[in-house]
C-alpha cells in the first residue's frame, strides 16, 4: 500500500500505520488519513464541495484528490479517500453544537429523512438474519427481541410524533454525522439532518460512558438551541432508539468485534432504562411530550 499512495498522490513516505485497513501517516508534522469510501459513490462530489466550503468555517478534515484529480482511488476495485486531519476527534456537546449551527447551503443529496423507514427497513433485515444466525450468537438470540422492542417503540414515537406535530423554522436540516464516533471532521462522515439526531446519539452514549454531567450540558445546549415540539419529540424518539445495539451486532456479524461485547449493553439494561425515564422526566419539565407506559418510574432527579 505504500508504494501506491506514493505514487497516485506523488508523496514520499517515511512510515506507513495500519489498523483495521485505514492507513495513517505523517508529513511535515500534519496527520493524513487513507481509508476506504464506505458512502455512496455518487454523492463524492457534493461531499467534496461541501468540504470546500467548510474549509472556510470549521477545521474540517481536507479531502485531498490523487494526481489525478479524483478524490477516489480505487484499488482492486475498492475505492479509498486521503484525508488530511485537521482536528482530534472530540466528541463533547459543545463541539456537536457549534459545528451543527455553522451556516451552509442545502445539499439534497447528503440530506437524510423518514428515519422510521429506514429503521423499519433495518429491523426486518435484523431479524431476517438472526433467524439465520441464532445457532452461531447466543447473545444476539437472547437479547435481540428486548431491542428490536425497543427500536419499535421508536418508529411509533416517531410516526406518532409526524401525525400529531408539525416541523416549525427550528426544524430545518443541519450538518450530523452518519456515526458520532467516527471524527465529527471527517467529511464523508457528514450528512444533513435534524439536530436532534447528533444530539440523541451523544445522550446515549454519555449513558456508556458514564458522562455524570449529561443534564448540565443538557441545561447550556438548550440555551442556545430551541426546539420546537416537534424536534423535542424527535429527539426523544431518536433516543429511544437503541442504535448503540444495532452497530454492534453489525461489527459482530463482520467479524470486527466479539460477541461477548454485548455483555457489557446486556447487563445495563435496568440501568438504562432508569437513565431513558430521567432525560424523559428532564424533557417533559420544558416541553409537553408523551411518555412511555414501560419506563421504569424510578431514578434519580435528572439534574
Amino acid at each position: 500500500m505504500k508504494n501506491i499512495i506514493e505514487f497516485y498522490y506523488n508523496i514520499k513516505l517515511e512510515e506507513l500505520h495500519n489498523k483495521n485497513e485505514i492507513y495513517s501517516f505523517n508529513i511535515n508534522n500534519n496527520k493524513f488519513i487513507f481509508k476506504p469510501y464506505n458512502n455512496d459513490i455518487n454523492k463524492i462530489d457534493d461531499i467534496y464541495r461541501l468540504n470546500n466550503y467548510l474549509q472556510r468555517k470549521i477545521p474540517v478534515d481536507n479531502i485531498i484528490p490523487n494526481k489525478y484529480n479524483s478524490t477516489i482511488t480505487k484499488i482492486n476495485n475498492i475505492p479509498y479517500i486521503l484525508l488530511q486531519r485537521r482536528k482530534q476527534n472530540n466528541i463533547r456537546l459543545s463541539e456537536i453544537s457549534n459545528i451543527s449551527n455553522t451556516q451552509i447551503n442545502q445539499i439534497k443529496t447528503l440530506e437524510r429523512n423518514n428515519w422510521e423507514i429506514l429503521w423499519s427497513n433495518k429491523i426486518d433485515y435484523f431479524e431476517k438474519q438472526v433467524e439465520e444466525n441464532k445457532k452461531k450468537y447466543p447473545l444476539i438470540r437472547e437479547s435481540f427481541d428486548y431491542f428490536i422492542g425497543l427500536g419499535e417503540n421508536a418508529i411509533s414515537y416517531l410516526v406518532n410524533t409526524k401525525k400529531e406535530t408539525k416541523p416549525t423554522i427550528h426544524d430545518t436540516k443541519v450538518i450530523s454525522h452518519n456515526n458520532l464516533l467516527n471524527s465529527l471532521y471527517d467529511p464523508s462522515n457528514i450528512i444533513l439532518d435534524h439536530k436532534a439526531r447528533d444530539i440523541a446519539e451523544y445522550i446515549k452514549l454519555s449513558f456508556f460512558q458514564k458522562n455524570y454531567n449529561i443534564f448540565k450540558e443538557l441545561d447550556i445546549y438548550f440555551l442556545y438551541n430551541p426546539y420546537s415540539e416537534y424536534g423535542i419529540r424527535v429527539l426523544f424518539s431518536r433516543i429511544l432508539y437503541p442504535s448503540f445495539y444495532f452497530e454492534l451486532y453489525d461489527d459482530i456479524l463482520v467479524g470486527i468485534k466479539k460477541e461477548q461485547e454485548l455483555n457489557k449493553i446486556i447487563s445495563q439494561i435496568n440501568n438504562y432504562e432508569i437513565y431513558l425515564y430521567n432525560i424523559y422526566l428532564y424533557l417533559r419539565r420544558y416541553y409537553n411530550i408523551p411518555g412511555i407506559d414501560w419506563l421504569k418510574k424510578q431514578g434519580i432527579n435528572p439534574r
